[in-house]
């Protein structure tokens, strides 16, 4: 490669990541303004956006915190997988496939967990008593069709742990039609939440690992 090349690869890289930066705060200063307008339009005071709900509630911080640390394991675990999935796009597309959907599959369970659109929260976009069970079918059907999709490759890893995920999450919502949610069975039905949430962890982690490790040698 000639100095030329050189130097206009490196021109490229650097556009890009100026464009990647300038994405990224652009995100950052929309939604802020939308917080902005939002509160304004609806008179809704602008702490109830940006405070922390355990203050703004009067709660103790530890209010949540298995709920909470599901979100960042749904998180975490979103990141790793499409980081995971670009890096290895030019040497295997079928795996970067199987993690970058996975990767998109997870934001929105985990947006899903962080907004309850499972639970109330979707009765503010659908007001209808079918509101919840809508939900649950789309990520019945939505899970089918990933499997069907990609069990090819899930079969070639660990799939016992993507198996025990489904399994706990799967109870996990079964508890919650069965029994009223109130104390040891509220416990019960967010300990195995929290339990699937994990092993989805473990799964997608030790997988990309993988992916990382074979395209690096």
């Amino acid at each position: 490669m000639n100095t030329i090349d050189t130097k206009y690869n490196f021109f490229l890289k650097k556009n890009k990541l100026k464009i990647g930066i300038l994405i990224t705060y652009s995100l950052a200063s929309l939604l802020l303004i939308s917080v902005l307008i939002i509160g304004t339009k609806f008179s809704i005071p602008f702490e109830k956006f940006t405070g922390d709900p355990a203050l703004n509630s009067n709660s103790n911080p530890f209010v949540g915190v298995i709920s909470n640390l599901g979100v960042l394991l749904w998180c975490c675990t979103a990141s790793i997988c499409i980081f995971s999935g670009i890096f290895i796009l030019n040497i295997n597309k079928k795996h970067a496939a199987f993690l970058m959907f996975s990767g998109v599959f997870t934001s929105i369970l985990m947006f899903d967990d962080l907004f309850m659109f499972h639970d109330s929260g979707i009765y503010l976009i659908i007001p209808s008593d079918f509101a919840q069970n809508i939900v649950l079918i789309s990520y019945m059907i939505f899970s089918l069709f990933y499997i069907i999709k990609f069990y090819r490759i899930i079969l070639q890893e660990n799939y016992f742990i993507l198996g025990t995920a489904f399994f706990f999450l799967g109870l996990s919502i079964f508890i919650d039609f069965l029994f009223e949610s109130d104390g040891l069975e509220y416990f019960i039905e967010d300990g195995l939440k929290f339990l699937g949430i994990v092993s989805w962890m473990l799964f997608f982690n030790t997988t990309s690992y993988k992916y990382l490790k074979k395209s690096l040698n």
